[in-house]
């Protein structure tokens, strides 16, 4: 494979998602991670990569401007962005910035694999005109389902806090968070914390989709 750099700011996703490409590209891929723009181009300025998977909303240096600011950090560096955003638009802004592809964060490691793969050879990936039915089913899920502590448990779901610190700032105990939890999980039709964050975000409850 190559080496890569991950860029996103929501760490259950990023640490997931990097552990998931370590085991599945096994010691061929050299992968780092970076909790924003800012950081990314500051490893940037030491060390290479050949290919950038960035966030597209990011909360320091994000969308059209990160995918500018990487192509002049890294000569012949290829940047693709995962994002949980339907929006066409910003696959479009992405792409007519200068990034070689495209990837909703939906798909799979071994799509993700594939992806990398292609955009190394040269190629630019697309997102599909029309997301598959199971992505849909998520992101029509009411936000109106939930409590509104429930809401609030999922917001801190969505900062990436543990149940531990959840509790804490709740003032509450792990297991009533946990409970929450799982009727988070049954309102909104989802199996873990990263589809219940994805599903949150499409249904717009906690600003733009990431």
């Amino acid at each position: 494979m190559a080496s890569a750099l991950l860029i996103d700011d929501h760490a259950m996703f990023r640490e997931g998602l990097a552990l998931a490409l370590r085991q599945a590209a096994g010691p061929s891929l050299h992968l780092r991670t970076a909790v924003g723009g800012a950081e990314a181009l500051a490893l940037l300025k030491d060390t290479t990569a050949d290919i950038a998977l960035m966030d597209y909303y990011l909360p320091d240096i994000g969308g059209t401007a990160l995918v500018r600011q990487l192509r002049r950090a890294g000569a012949g560096l290829r940047v693709m962005v995962l994002s949980a955003s339907e929006d066409h638009e910003d696959a479009e802004a992405a792409l007519a910035a200068g990034a070689h592809g495209f990837l909703h964060k939906s798909a799979d490691v071994g799509q993700l694999l594939d992806a990398m793969q292609r955009v190394l050879a040269g190629q630019v990936v697309r997102p599909p005109e029309n997301l598959p039915a199971s992505l849909a089913v998520l992101s029509e899920q009411p936000p109106g389902r939930l409590t509104p502590r429930q809401t609030e448990v999922l917001c801190l779901l969505c900062e990436g806090l543990r149940n531990s610190e959840i509790a804490e700032r709740l003032a509450t105990t792990e297991k009533t968070v946990k409970a929450h939890i799982s009727a988070i999980f049954a309102a909104l039709g989802v199996v873990n914390r990263t589809q219940a964050v994805l599903a949150a975000r499409r249904a717009g409850l906690f600003g733009k989709p990431r």
